[in-house]
This record gives structure tokens, C-alpha cells and sequence, in this order.
């Protein structure tokens, strides 16, 4: 518990989904926790500083899955052995500087790539404590951020690669990524599949857009794979209304498929799914590695997705396919394939990493009141220099 009132100072970004939910995770265990003494503020740092530039960023972000895929692999691996070089290193320093006046916070935790921060510890010479949440499996420059007390990461091969380029490794906590508690509870596969018209005797594909619904190619592979397959379909078109309506039009007779669009019970279509079609976004998959349901990743995006899907491709959690033709195959060979499925299954239950956030806030705890003994201690030296100097 805290031993006296601290803030903590959340920035995050608002690129995809993934890192306000990795935050709102956190805060919703801090919540839980109940702690009297601390206050919790979160601030989208870019779309605060730059509004409009940052909406256009985001759109381009958005669009390169589909046609600038090129430009994104550039900017993603631009200059790796330059750790302190970023072309947007100083974008969004004056709304920074404002928020530390105002705010006076005890830490900063980040749960978006921020090299903004750098600039505190290395120019500024600010004594803030700063912690980072990593949000994929691979490490980028960008997160780092030189005197950082603590990165949270997904796993020891992040770690590894941290710890490589010079990162004490005592700083670094392998905690799993934050994801929502209602992952963690186990929903009821038989009344949630009968609930929505479903067998619970056929396997079953859960096929996903992405929240925005960048996936391409899902008319032709569920086609396909219905035609191919004795198994039943899931698919979540996210915010894509073009693509729900045209596979409610295409399907509608089928009674082994349901569309639906933008949910917030994926935790149960998880549950009660036996293999998912996805883009490996790190939420969503550590999402799925809690659930123990198997991937296929059709055609990732270069930059941070595509390093989740080798990773979890190498970890024997997923199969990674670049054809319509390649992914309709590897997803009826996988169904099909009870003894291979099952092993996926089970290697992603031995390897889970439960309770990250909980994991995450009680060491940001002992971060704050860290912090409180050592401001305690240089007040006491600095008085005991007074003391002697007279």
C-alpha cells in the first residue's frame, strides 16, 4: 500500500485499439485496489498536442494494412541500431512540459512508444521515475526511454532483446501483456454456441476484421472453407458496416455461419471458438493466449505485427499464411487436425502468464513509495550537510 498521496501520470496513444486497452486494464486494477492515496491520471499525449495532425497520422496508420504498407515497414525499421533517433522525438513536448507543471506527478507510465519522455531524463535532467508497458512481443527503439526504472514486456524473448542493447536486466519484469480480468474467467462453451444457433459438435473458426476491419479476403475464404469443410463460422466485421452487410447478404441462408460486427464479448466467442483468423495485434493475441485458442495470421502487416506472428508462429501458438488459397488450406488442415489443434492448445496454456496488470500495479506501487524513501533519504542528507557545514 502507499505510505503517503502520489499521482501517477499515464500516457498512452490512441493508434488501434490496443494501447487504451492496456490501459484501461491497469487503471481498472488500480480501481480494484482501492488505494486512497493515489490518484490516476491518462492522457493521450499526440492527439492532445497536435490534434489534427495526429487524426491524419492515425488514418494513414489505419490505411497502411491495406496500401502503404511499404512506408510503414520503413518507418517500423528505420535506423534499429540508433536507439535515440526518431523523426518525431520532439512531437508533442510542449503539451508535456504543460502536463508535468500541472500535474506534478510521482511517475510516468507509458503504454505507447513516447521518445518524447527521453528528453526528460536526458536533457532536462528531470528525476521522475518512468515505467513502460511494452504492448508487443518485439522489442522497437522507440520504446525506450534512456534511465527508465522498469519495462513491463510480454515475454523472455523481449527481455532478451532488451537486455542486448544494454537494458539492466533487473529493470526489465516479464509480466505478460495487460489484458481485460473477463479474459481471465472461463465462459460456458456449450450454452454460448446453442445460444447463437450453433453446434457444439463441429468445430468452429472464429474469423476477425480487426476493430476497424482491415482484414481483406474474408468473402472468398469463407466461402471457400464452407464449401470445403464440414466445420461452422464466426465472423466480427469490428466497424467494417460494407463488409457486414455483404457477408449477411452472401450467408444468409447459412445456419453454421454467424456475422456480427463490432463486439465487446470476445472473451466468449474466444471461449467457445476452436482456432481464429485474426491480424496479430498484441492485445488480441495475448487475448487469445489466455484462452488457449490457436491462430492463423493471414498476411501480417510488416512493423510490430508481423514480429508478433513470427514469434507466435515459433512458439507453436499460430500458423502464418500470405495467400487466400494458403490460409483456407491451413485453417481446414488445423480444424481437421484434433492432435495438432490440441497441442497448440496446450503449449499456449503452459506458456500464459496470468494476472499482468495486477502484477504490473502492485510493482508500480513499490515504485511510488521507492521514490517517497529516496526523496526522504536526500532531504536527510541534505540536512545533515547543513548540519556539519556549519
Amino acid at each position: 500500500m502507499l505510505k503517503t498521496n502520489k499521482k501517477l501520470l499515464i500516457i498512452t496513444g490512441s493508434f488501434g485499439n490496443g494501447h487504451i486497452s492496456v490501459t484501461n486494464s491497469i487503471v481498472e486494477k488500480f480501481n480494484q485496489m482501492d488505494l486512497k492515496h493515489l490518484e490516476v491520471i491518462q492522457h493521450d499525449l499526440f492527439l492532445e498536442a497536435h490534434p489534427v495532425v495526429t487524426s491524419l497520422m492515425k488514418k494513414w496508420y489505419i490505411n497502411s494494412y491495406k496500401y502503404f504498407r511499404n512506408t510503414y515497414k520503413y518507418f517500423y525499421y528505420s535506423r534499429p541500431d540508433e536507439i535515440d533517433k526518431c523523426f518525431y522525438k520532439y512531437y508533442g513536448l510542449n503539451r508535456l512540459l504543460n502536463l508535468l507543471i500541472k500535474e506534478k506527478p510521482d511517475l510516468i507510465l507509458l503504454t505507447f512508444p513516447t521518445p518524447v519522455v527521453s528528453l526528460l531524463t536526458q536533457e532536462f535532467k528531470l528525476n521522475i521515475p518512468i515505467a513502460t508497458v511494452i504492448t508487443d512481443y518485439n522489442m522497437q527503439k522507440n520504446w525506450i526511454t534512456p534511465e527508465s526504472r522498469r519495462y513491463y514486456v510480454a515475454a523472455d524473448h523481449t527481455k532478451q532483446q532488451l537486455t542486448a542493447i544494454g537494458i539492466a536486466e533487473d529493470s526489465i519484469h516479464v509480466t505478460g501483456i495487460p489484458i481485460d480480468s473477463k479474459f481471465e474467467h472461463t465462459v460456458d462453451r456449450t450454452h454460448w454456441l446453442q445460444s447463437h444457433g450453433l453446434s457444439t459438435a463441429k468445430k468452429t473458426l472464429l474469423m476477425v476484421a480487426g476493430a476497424f476491419g482491415v482484414v481483406q479476403g474474408f468473402n472468398t475464404m469463407l466461402h471457400d472453407m464452407n464449401e470445403r469443410a464440414d466445420v461452422q463460422f464466426v465472423v466480427v466485421c469490428g466497424n467494417n458496416t460494407r463488409l457486414f452487410n455483404e457477408l449477411n447478404q452472401q450467408f444468409a441462408a447459412a445456419d453454421n455461419i454467424v456475422i456480427i460486427g463490432y463486439t465487446k464479448e470476445m472473451d466468449a466467442w474466444m471461449n467457445a471458438c476452436d482456432l481464429m483468423l485474426t491480424k496479430p495485434g498484441g492485445i488480441t493475441i495475448s487475448e487469445g493466449l489466455c484462452k488457449a485458442i490457436p491462430f492463423v495470421f493471414f498476411n501480417p502487416a510488416p512493423g510490430q505485427e508481423g514480429e508478433n506472428a513470427v514469434y507466435f508462429s515459433r512458439q507453436g501458438y499460430a500458423r502464418m499464411t500470405h495467400t487466400v488459397a494458403e490460409t483456407t488450406h491451413v485453417a481446414i488442415d488445423l480444424l481437421t487436425n484434433d492432435e495438432e489443434l490440441n497441442r497448440m492448445k496446450q503449449q499456449m496454456k503452459l506458456d500464459y502468464l496470468p494476472s499482468a496488470s495486477e502484477n504490473i500495479c502492485y510493482d508500480l506501487v513499490s515504485l511510488m513509495n521507492e521514490s517517497l524513501i529516496n526523496q526522504q533519504i536526500q532531504s536527510k542528507v541534505s540536512l545533515y550537510a547543513k548540519f556539519f557545514a556549519r
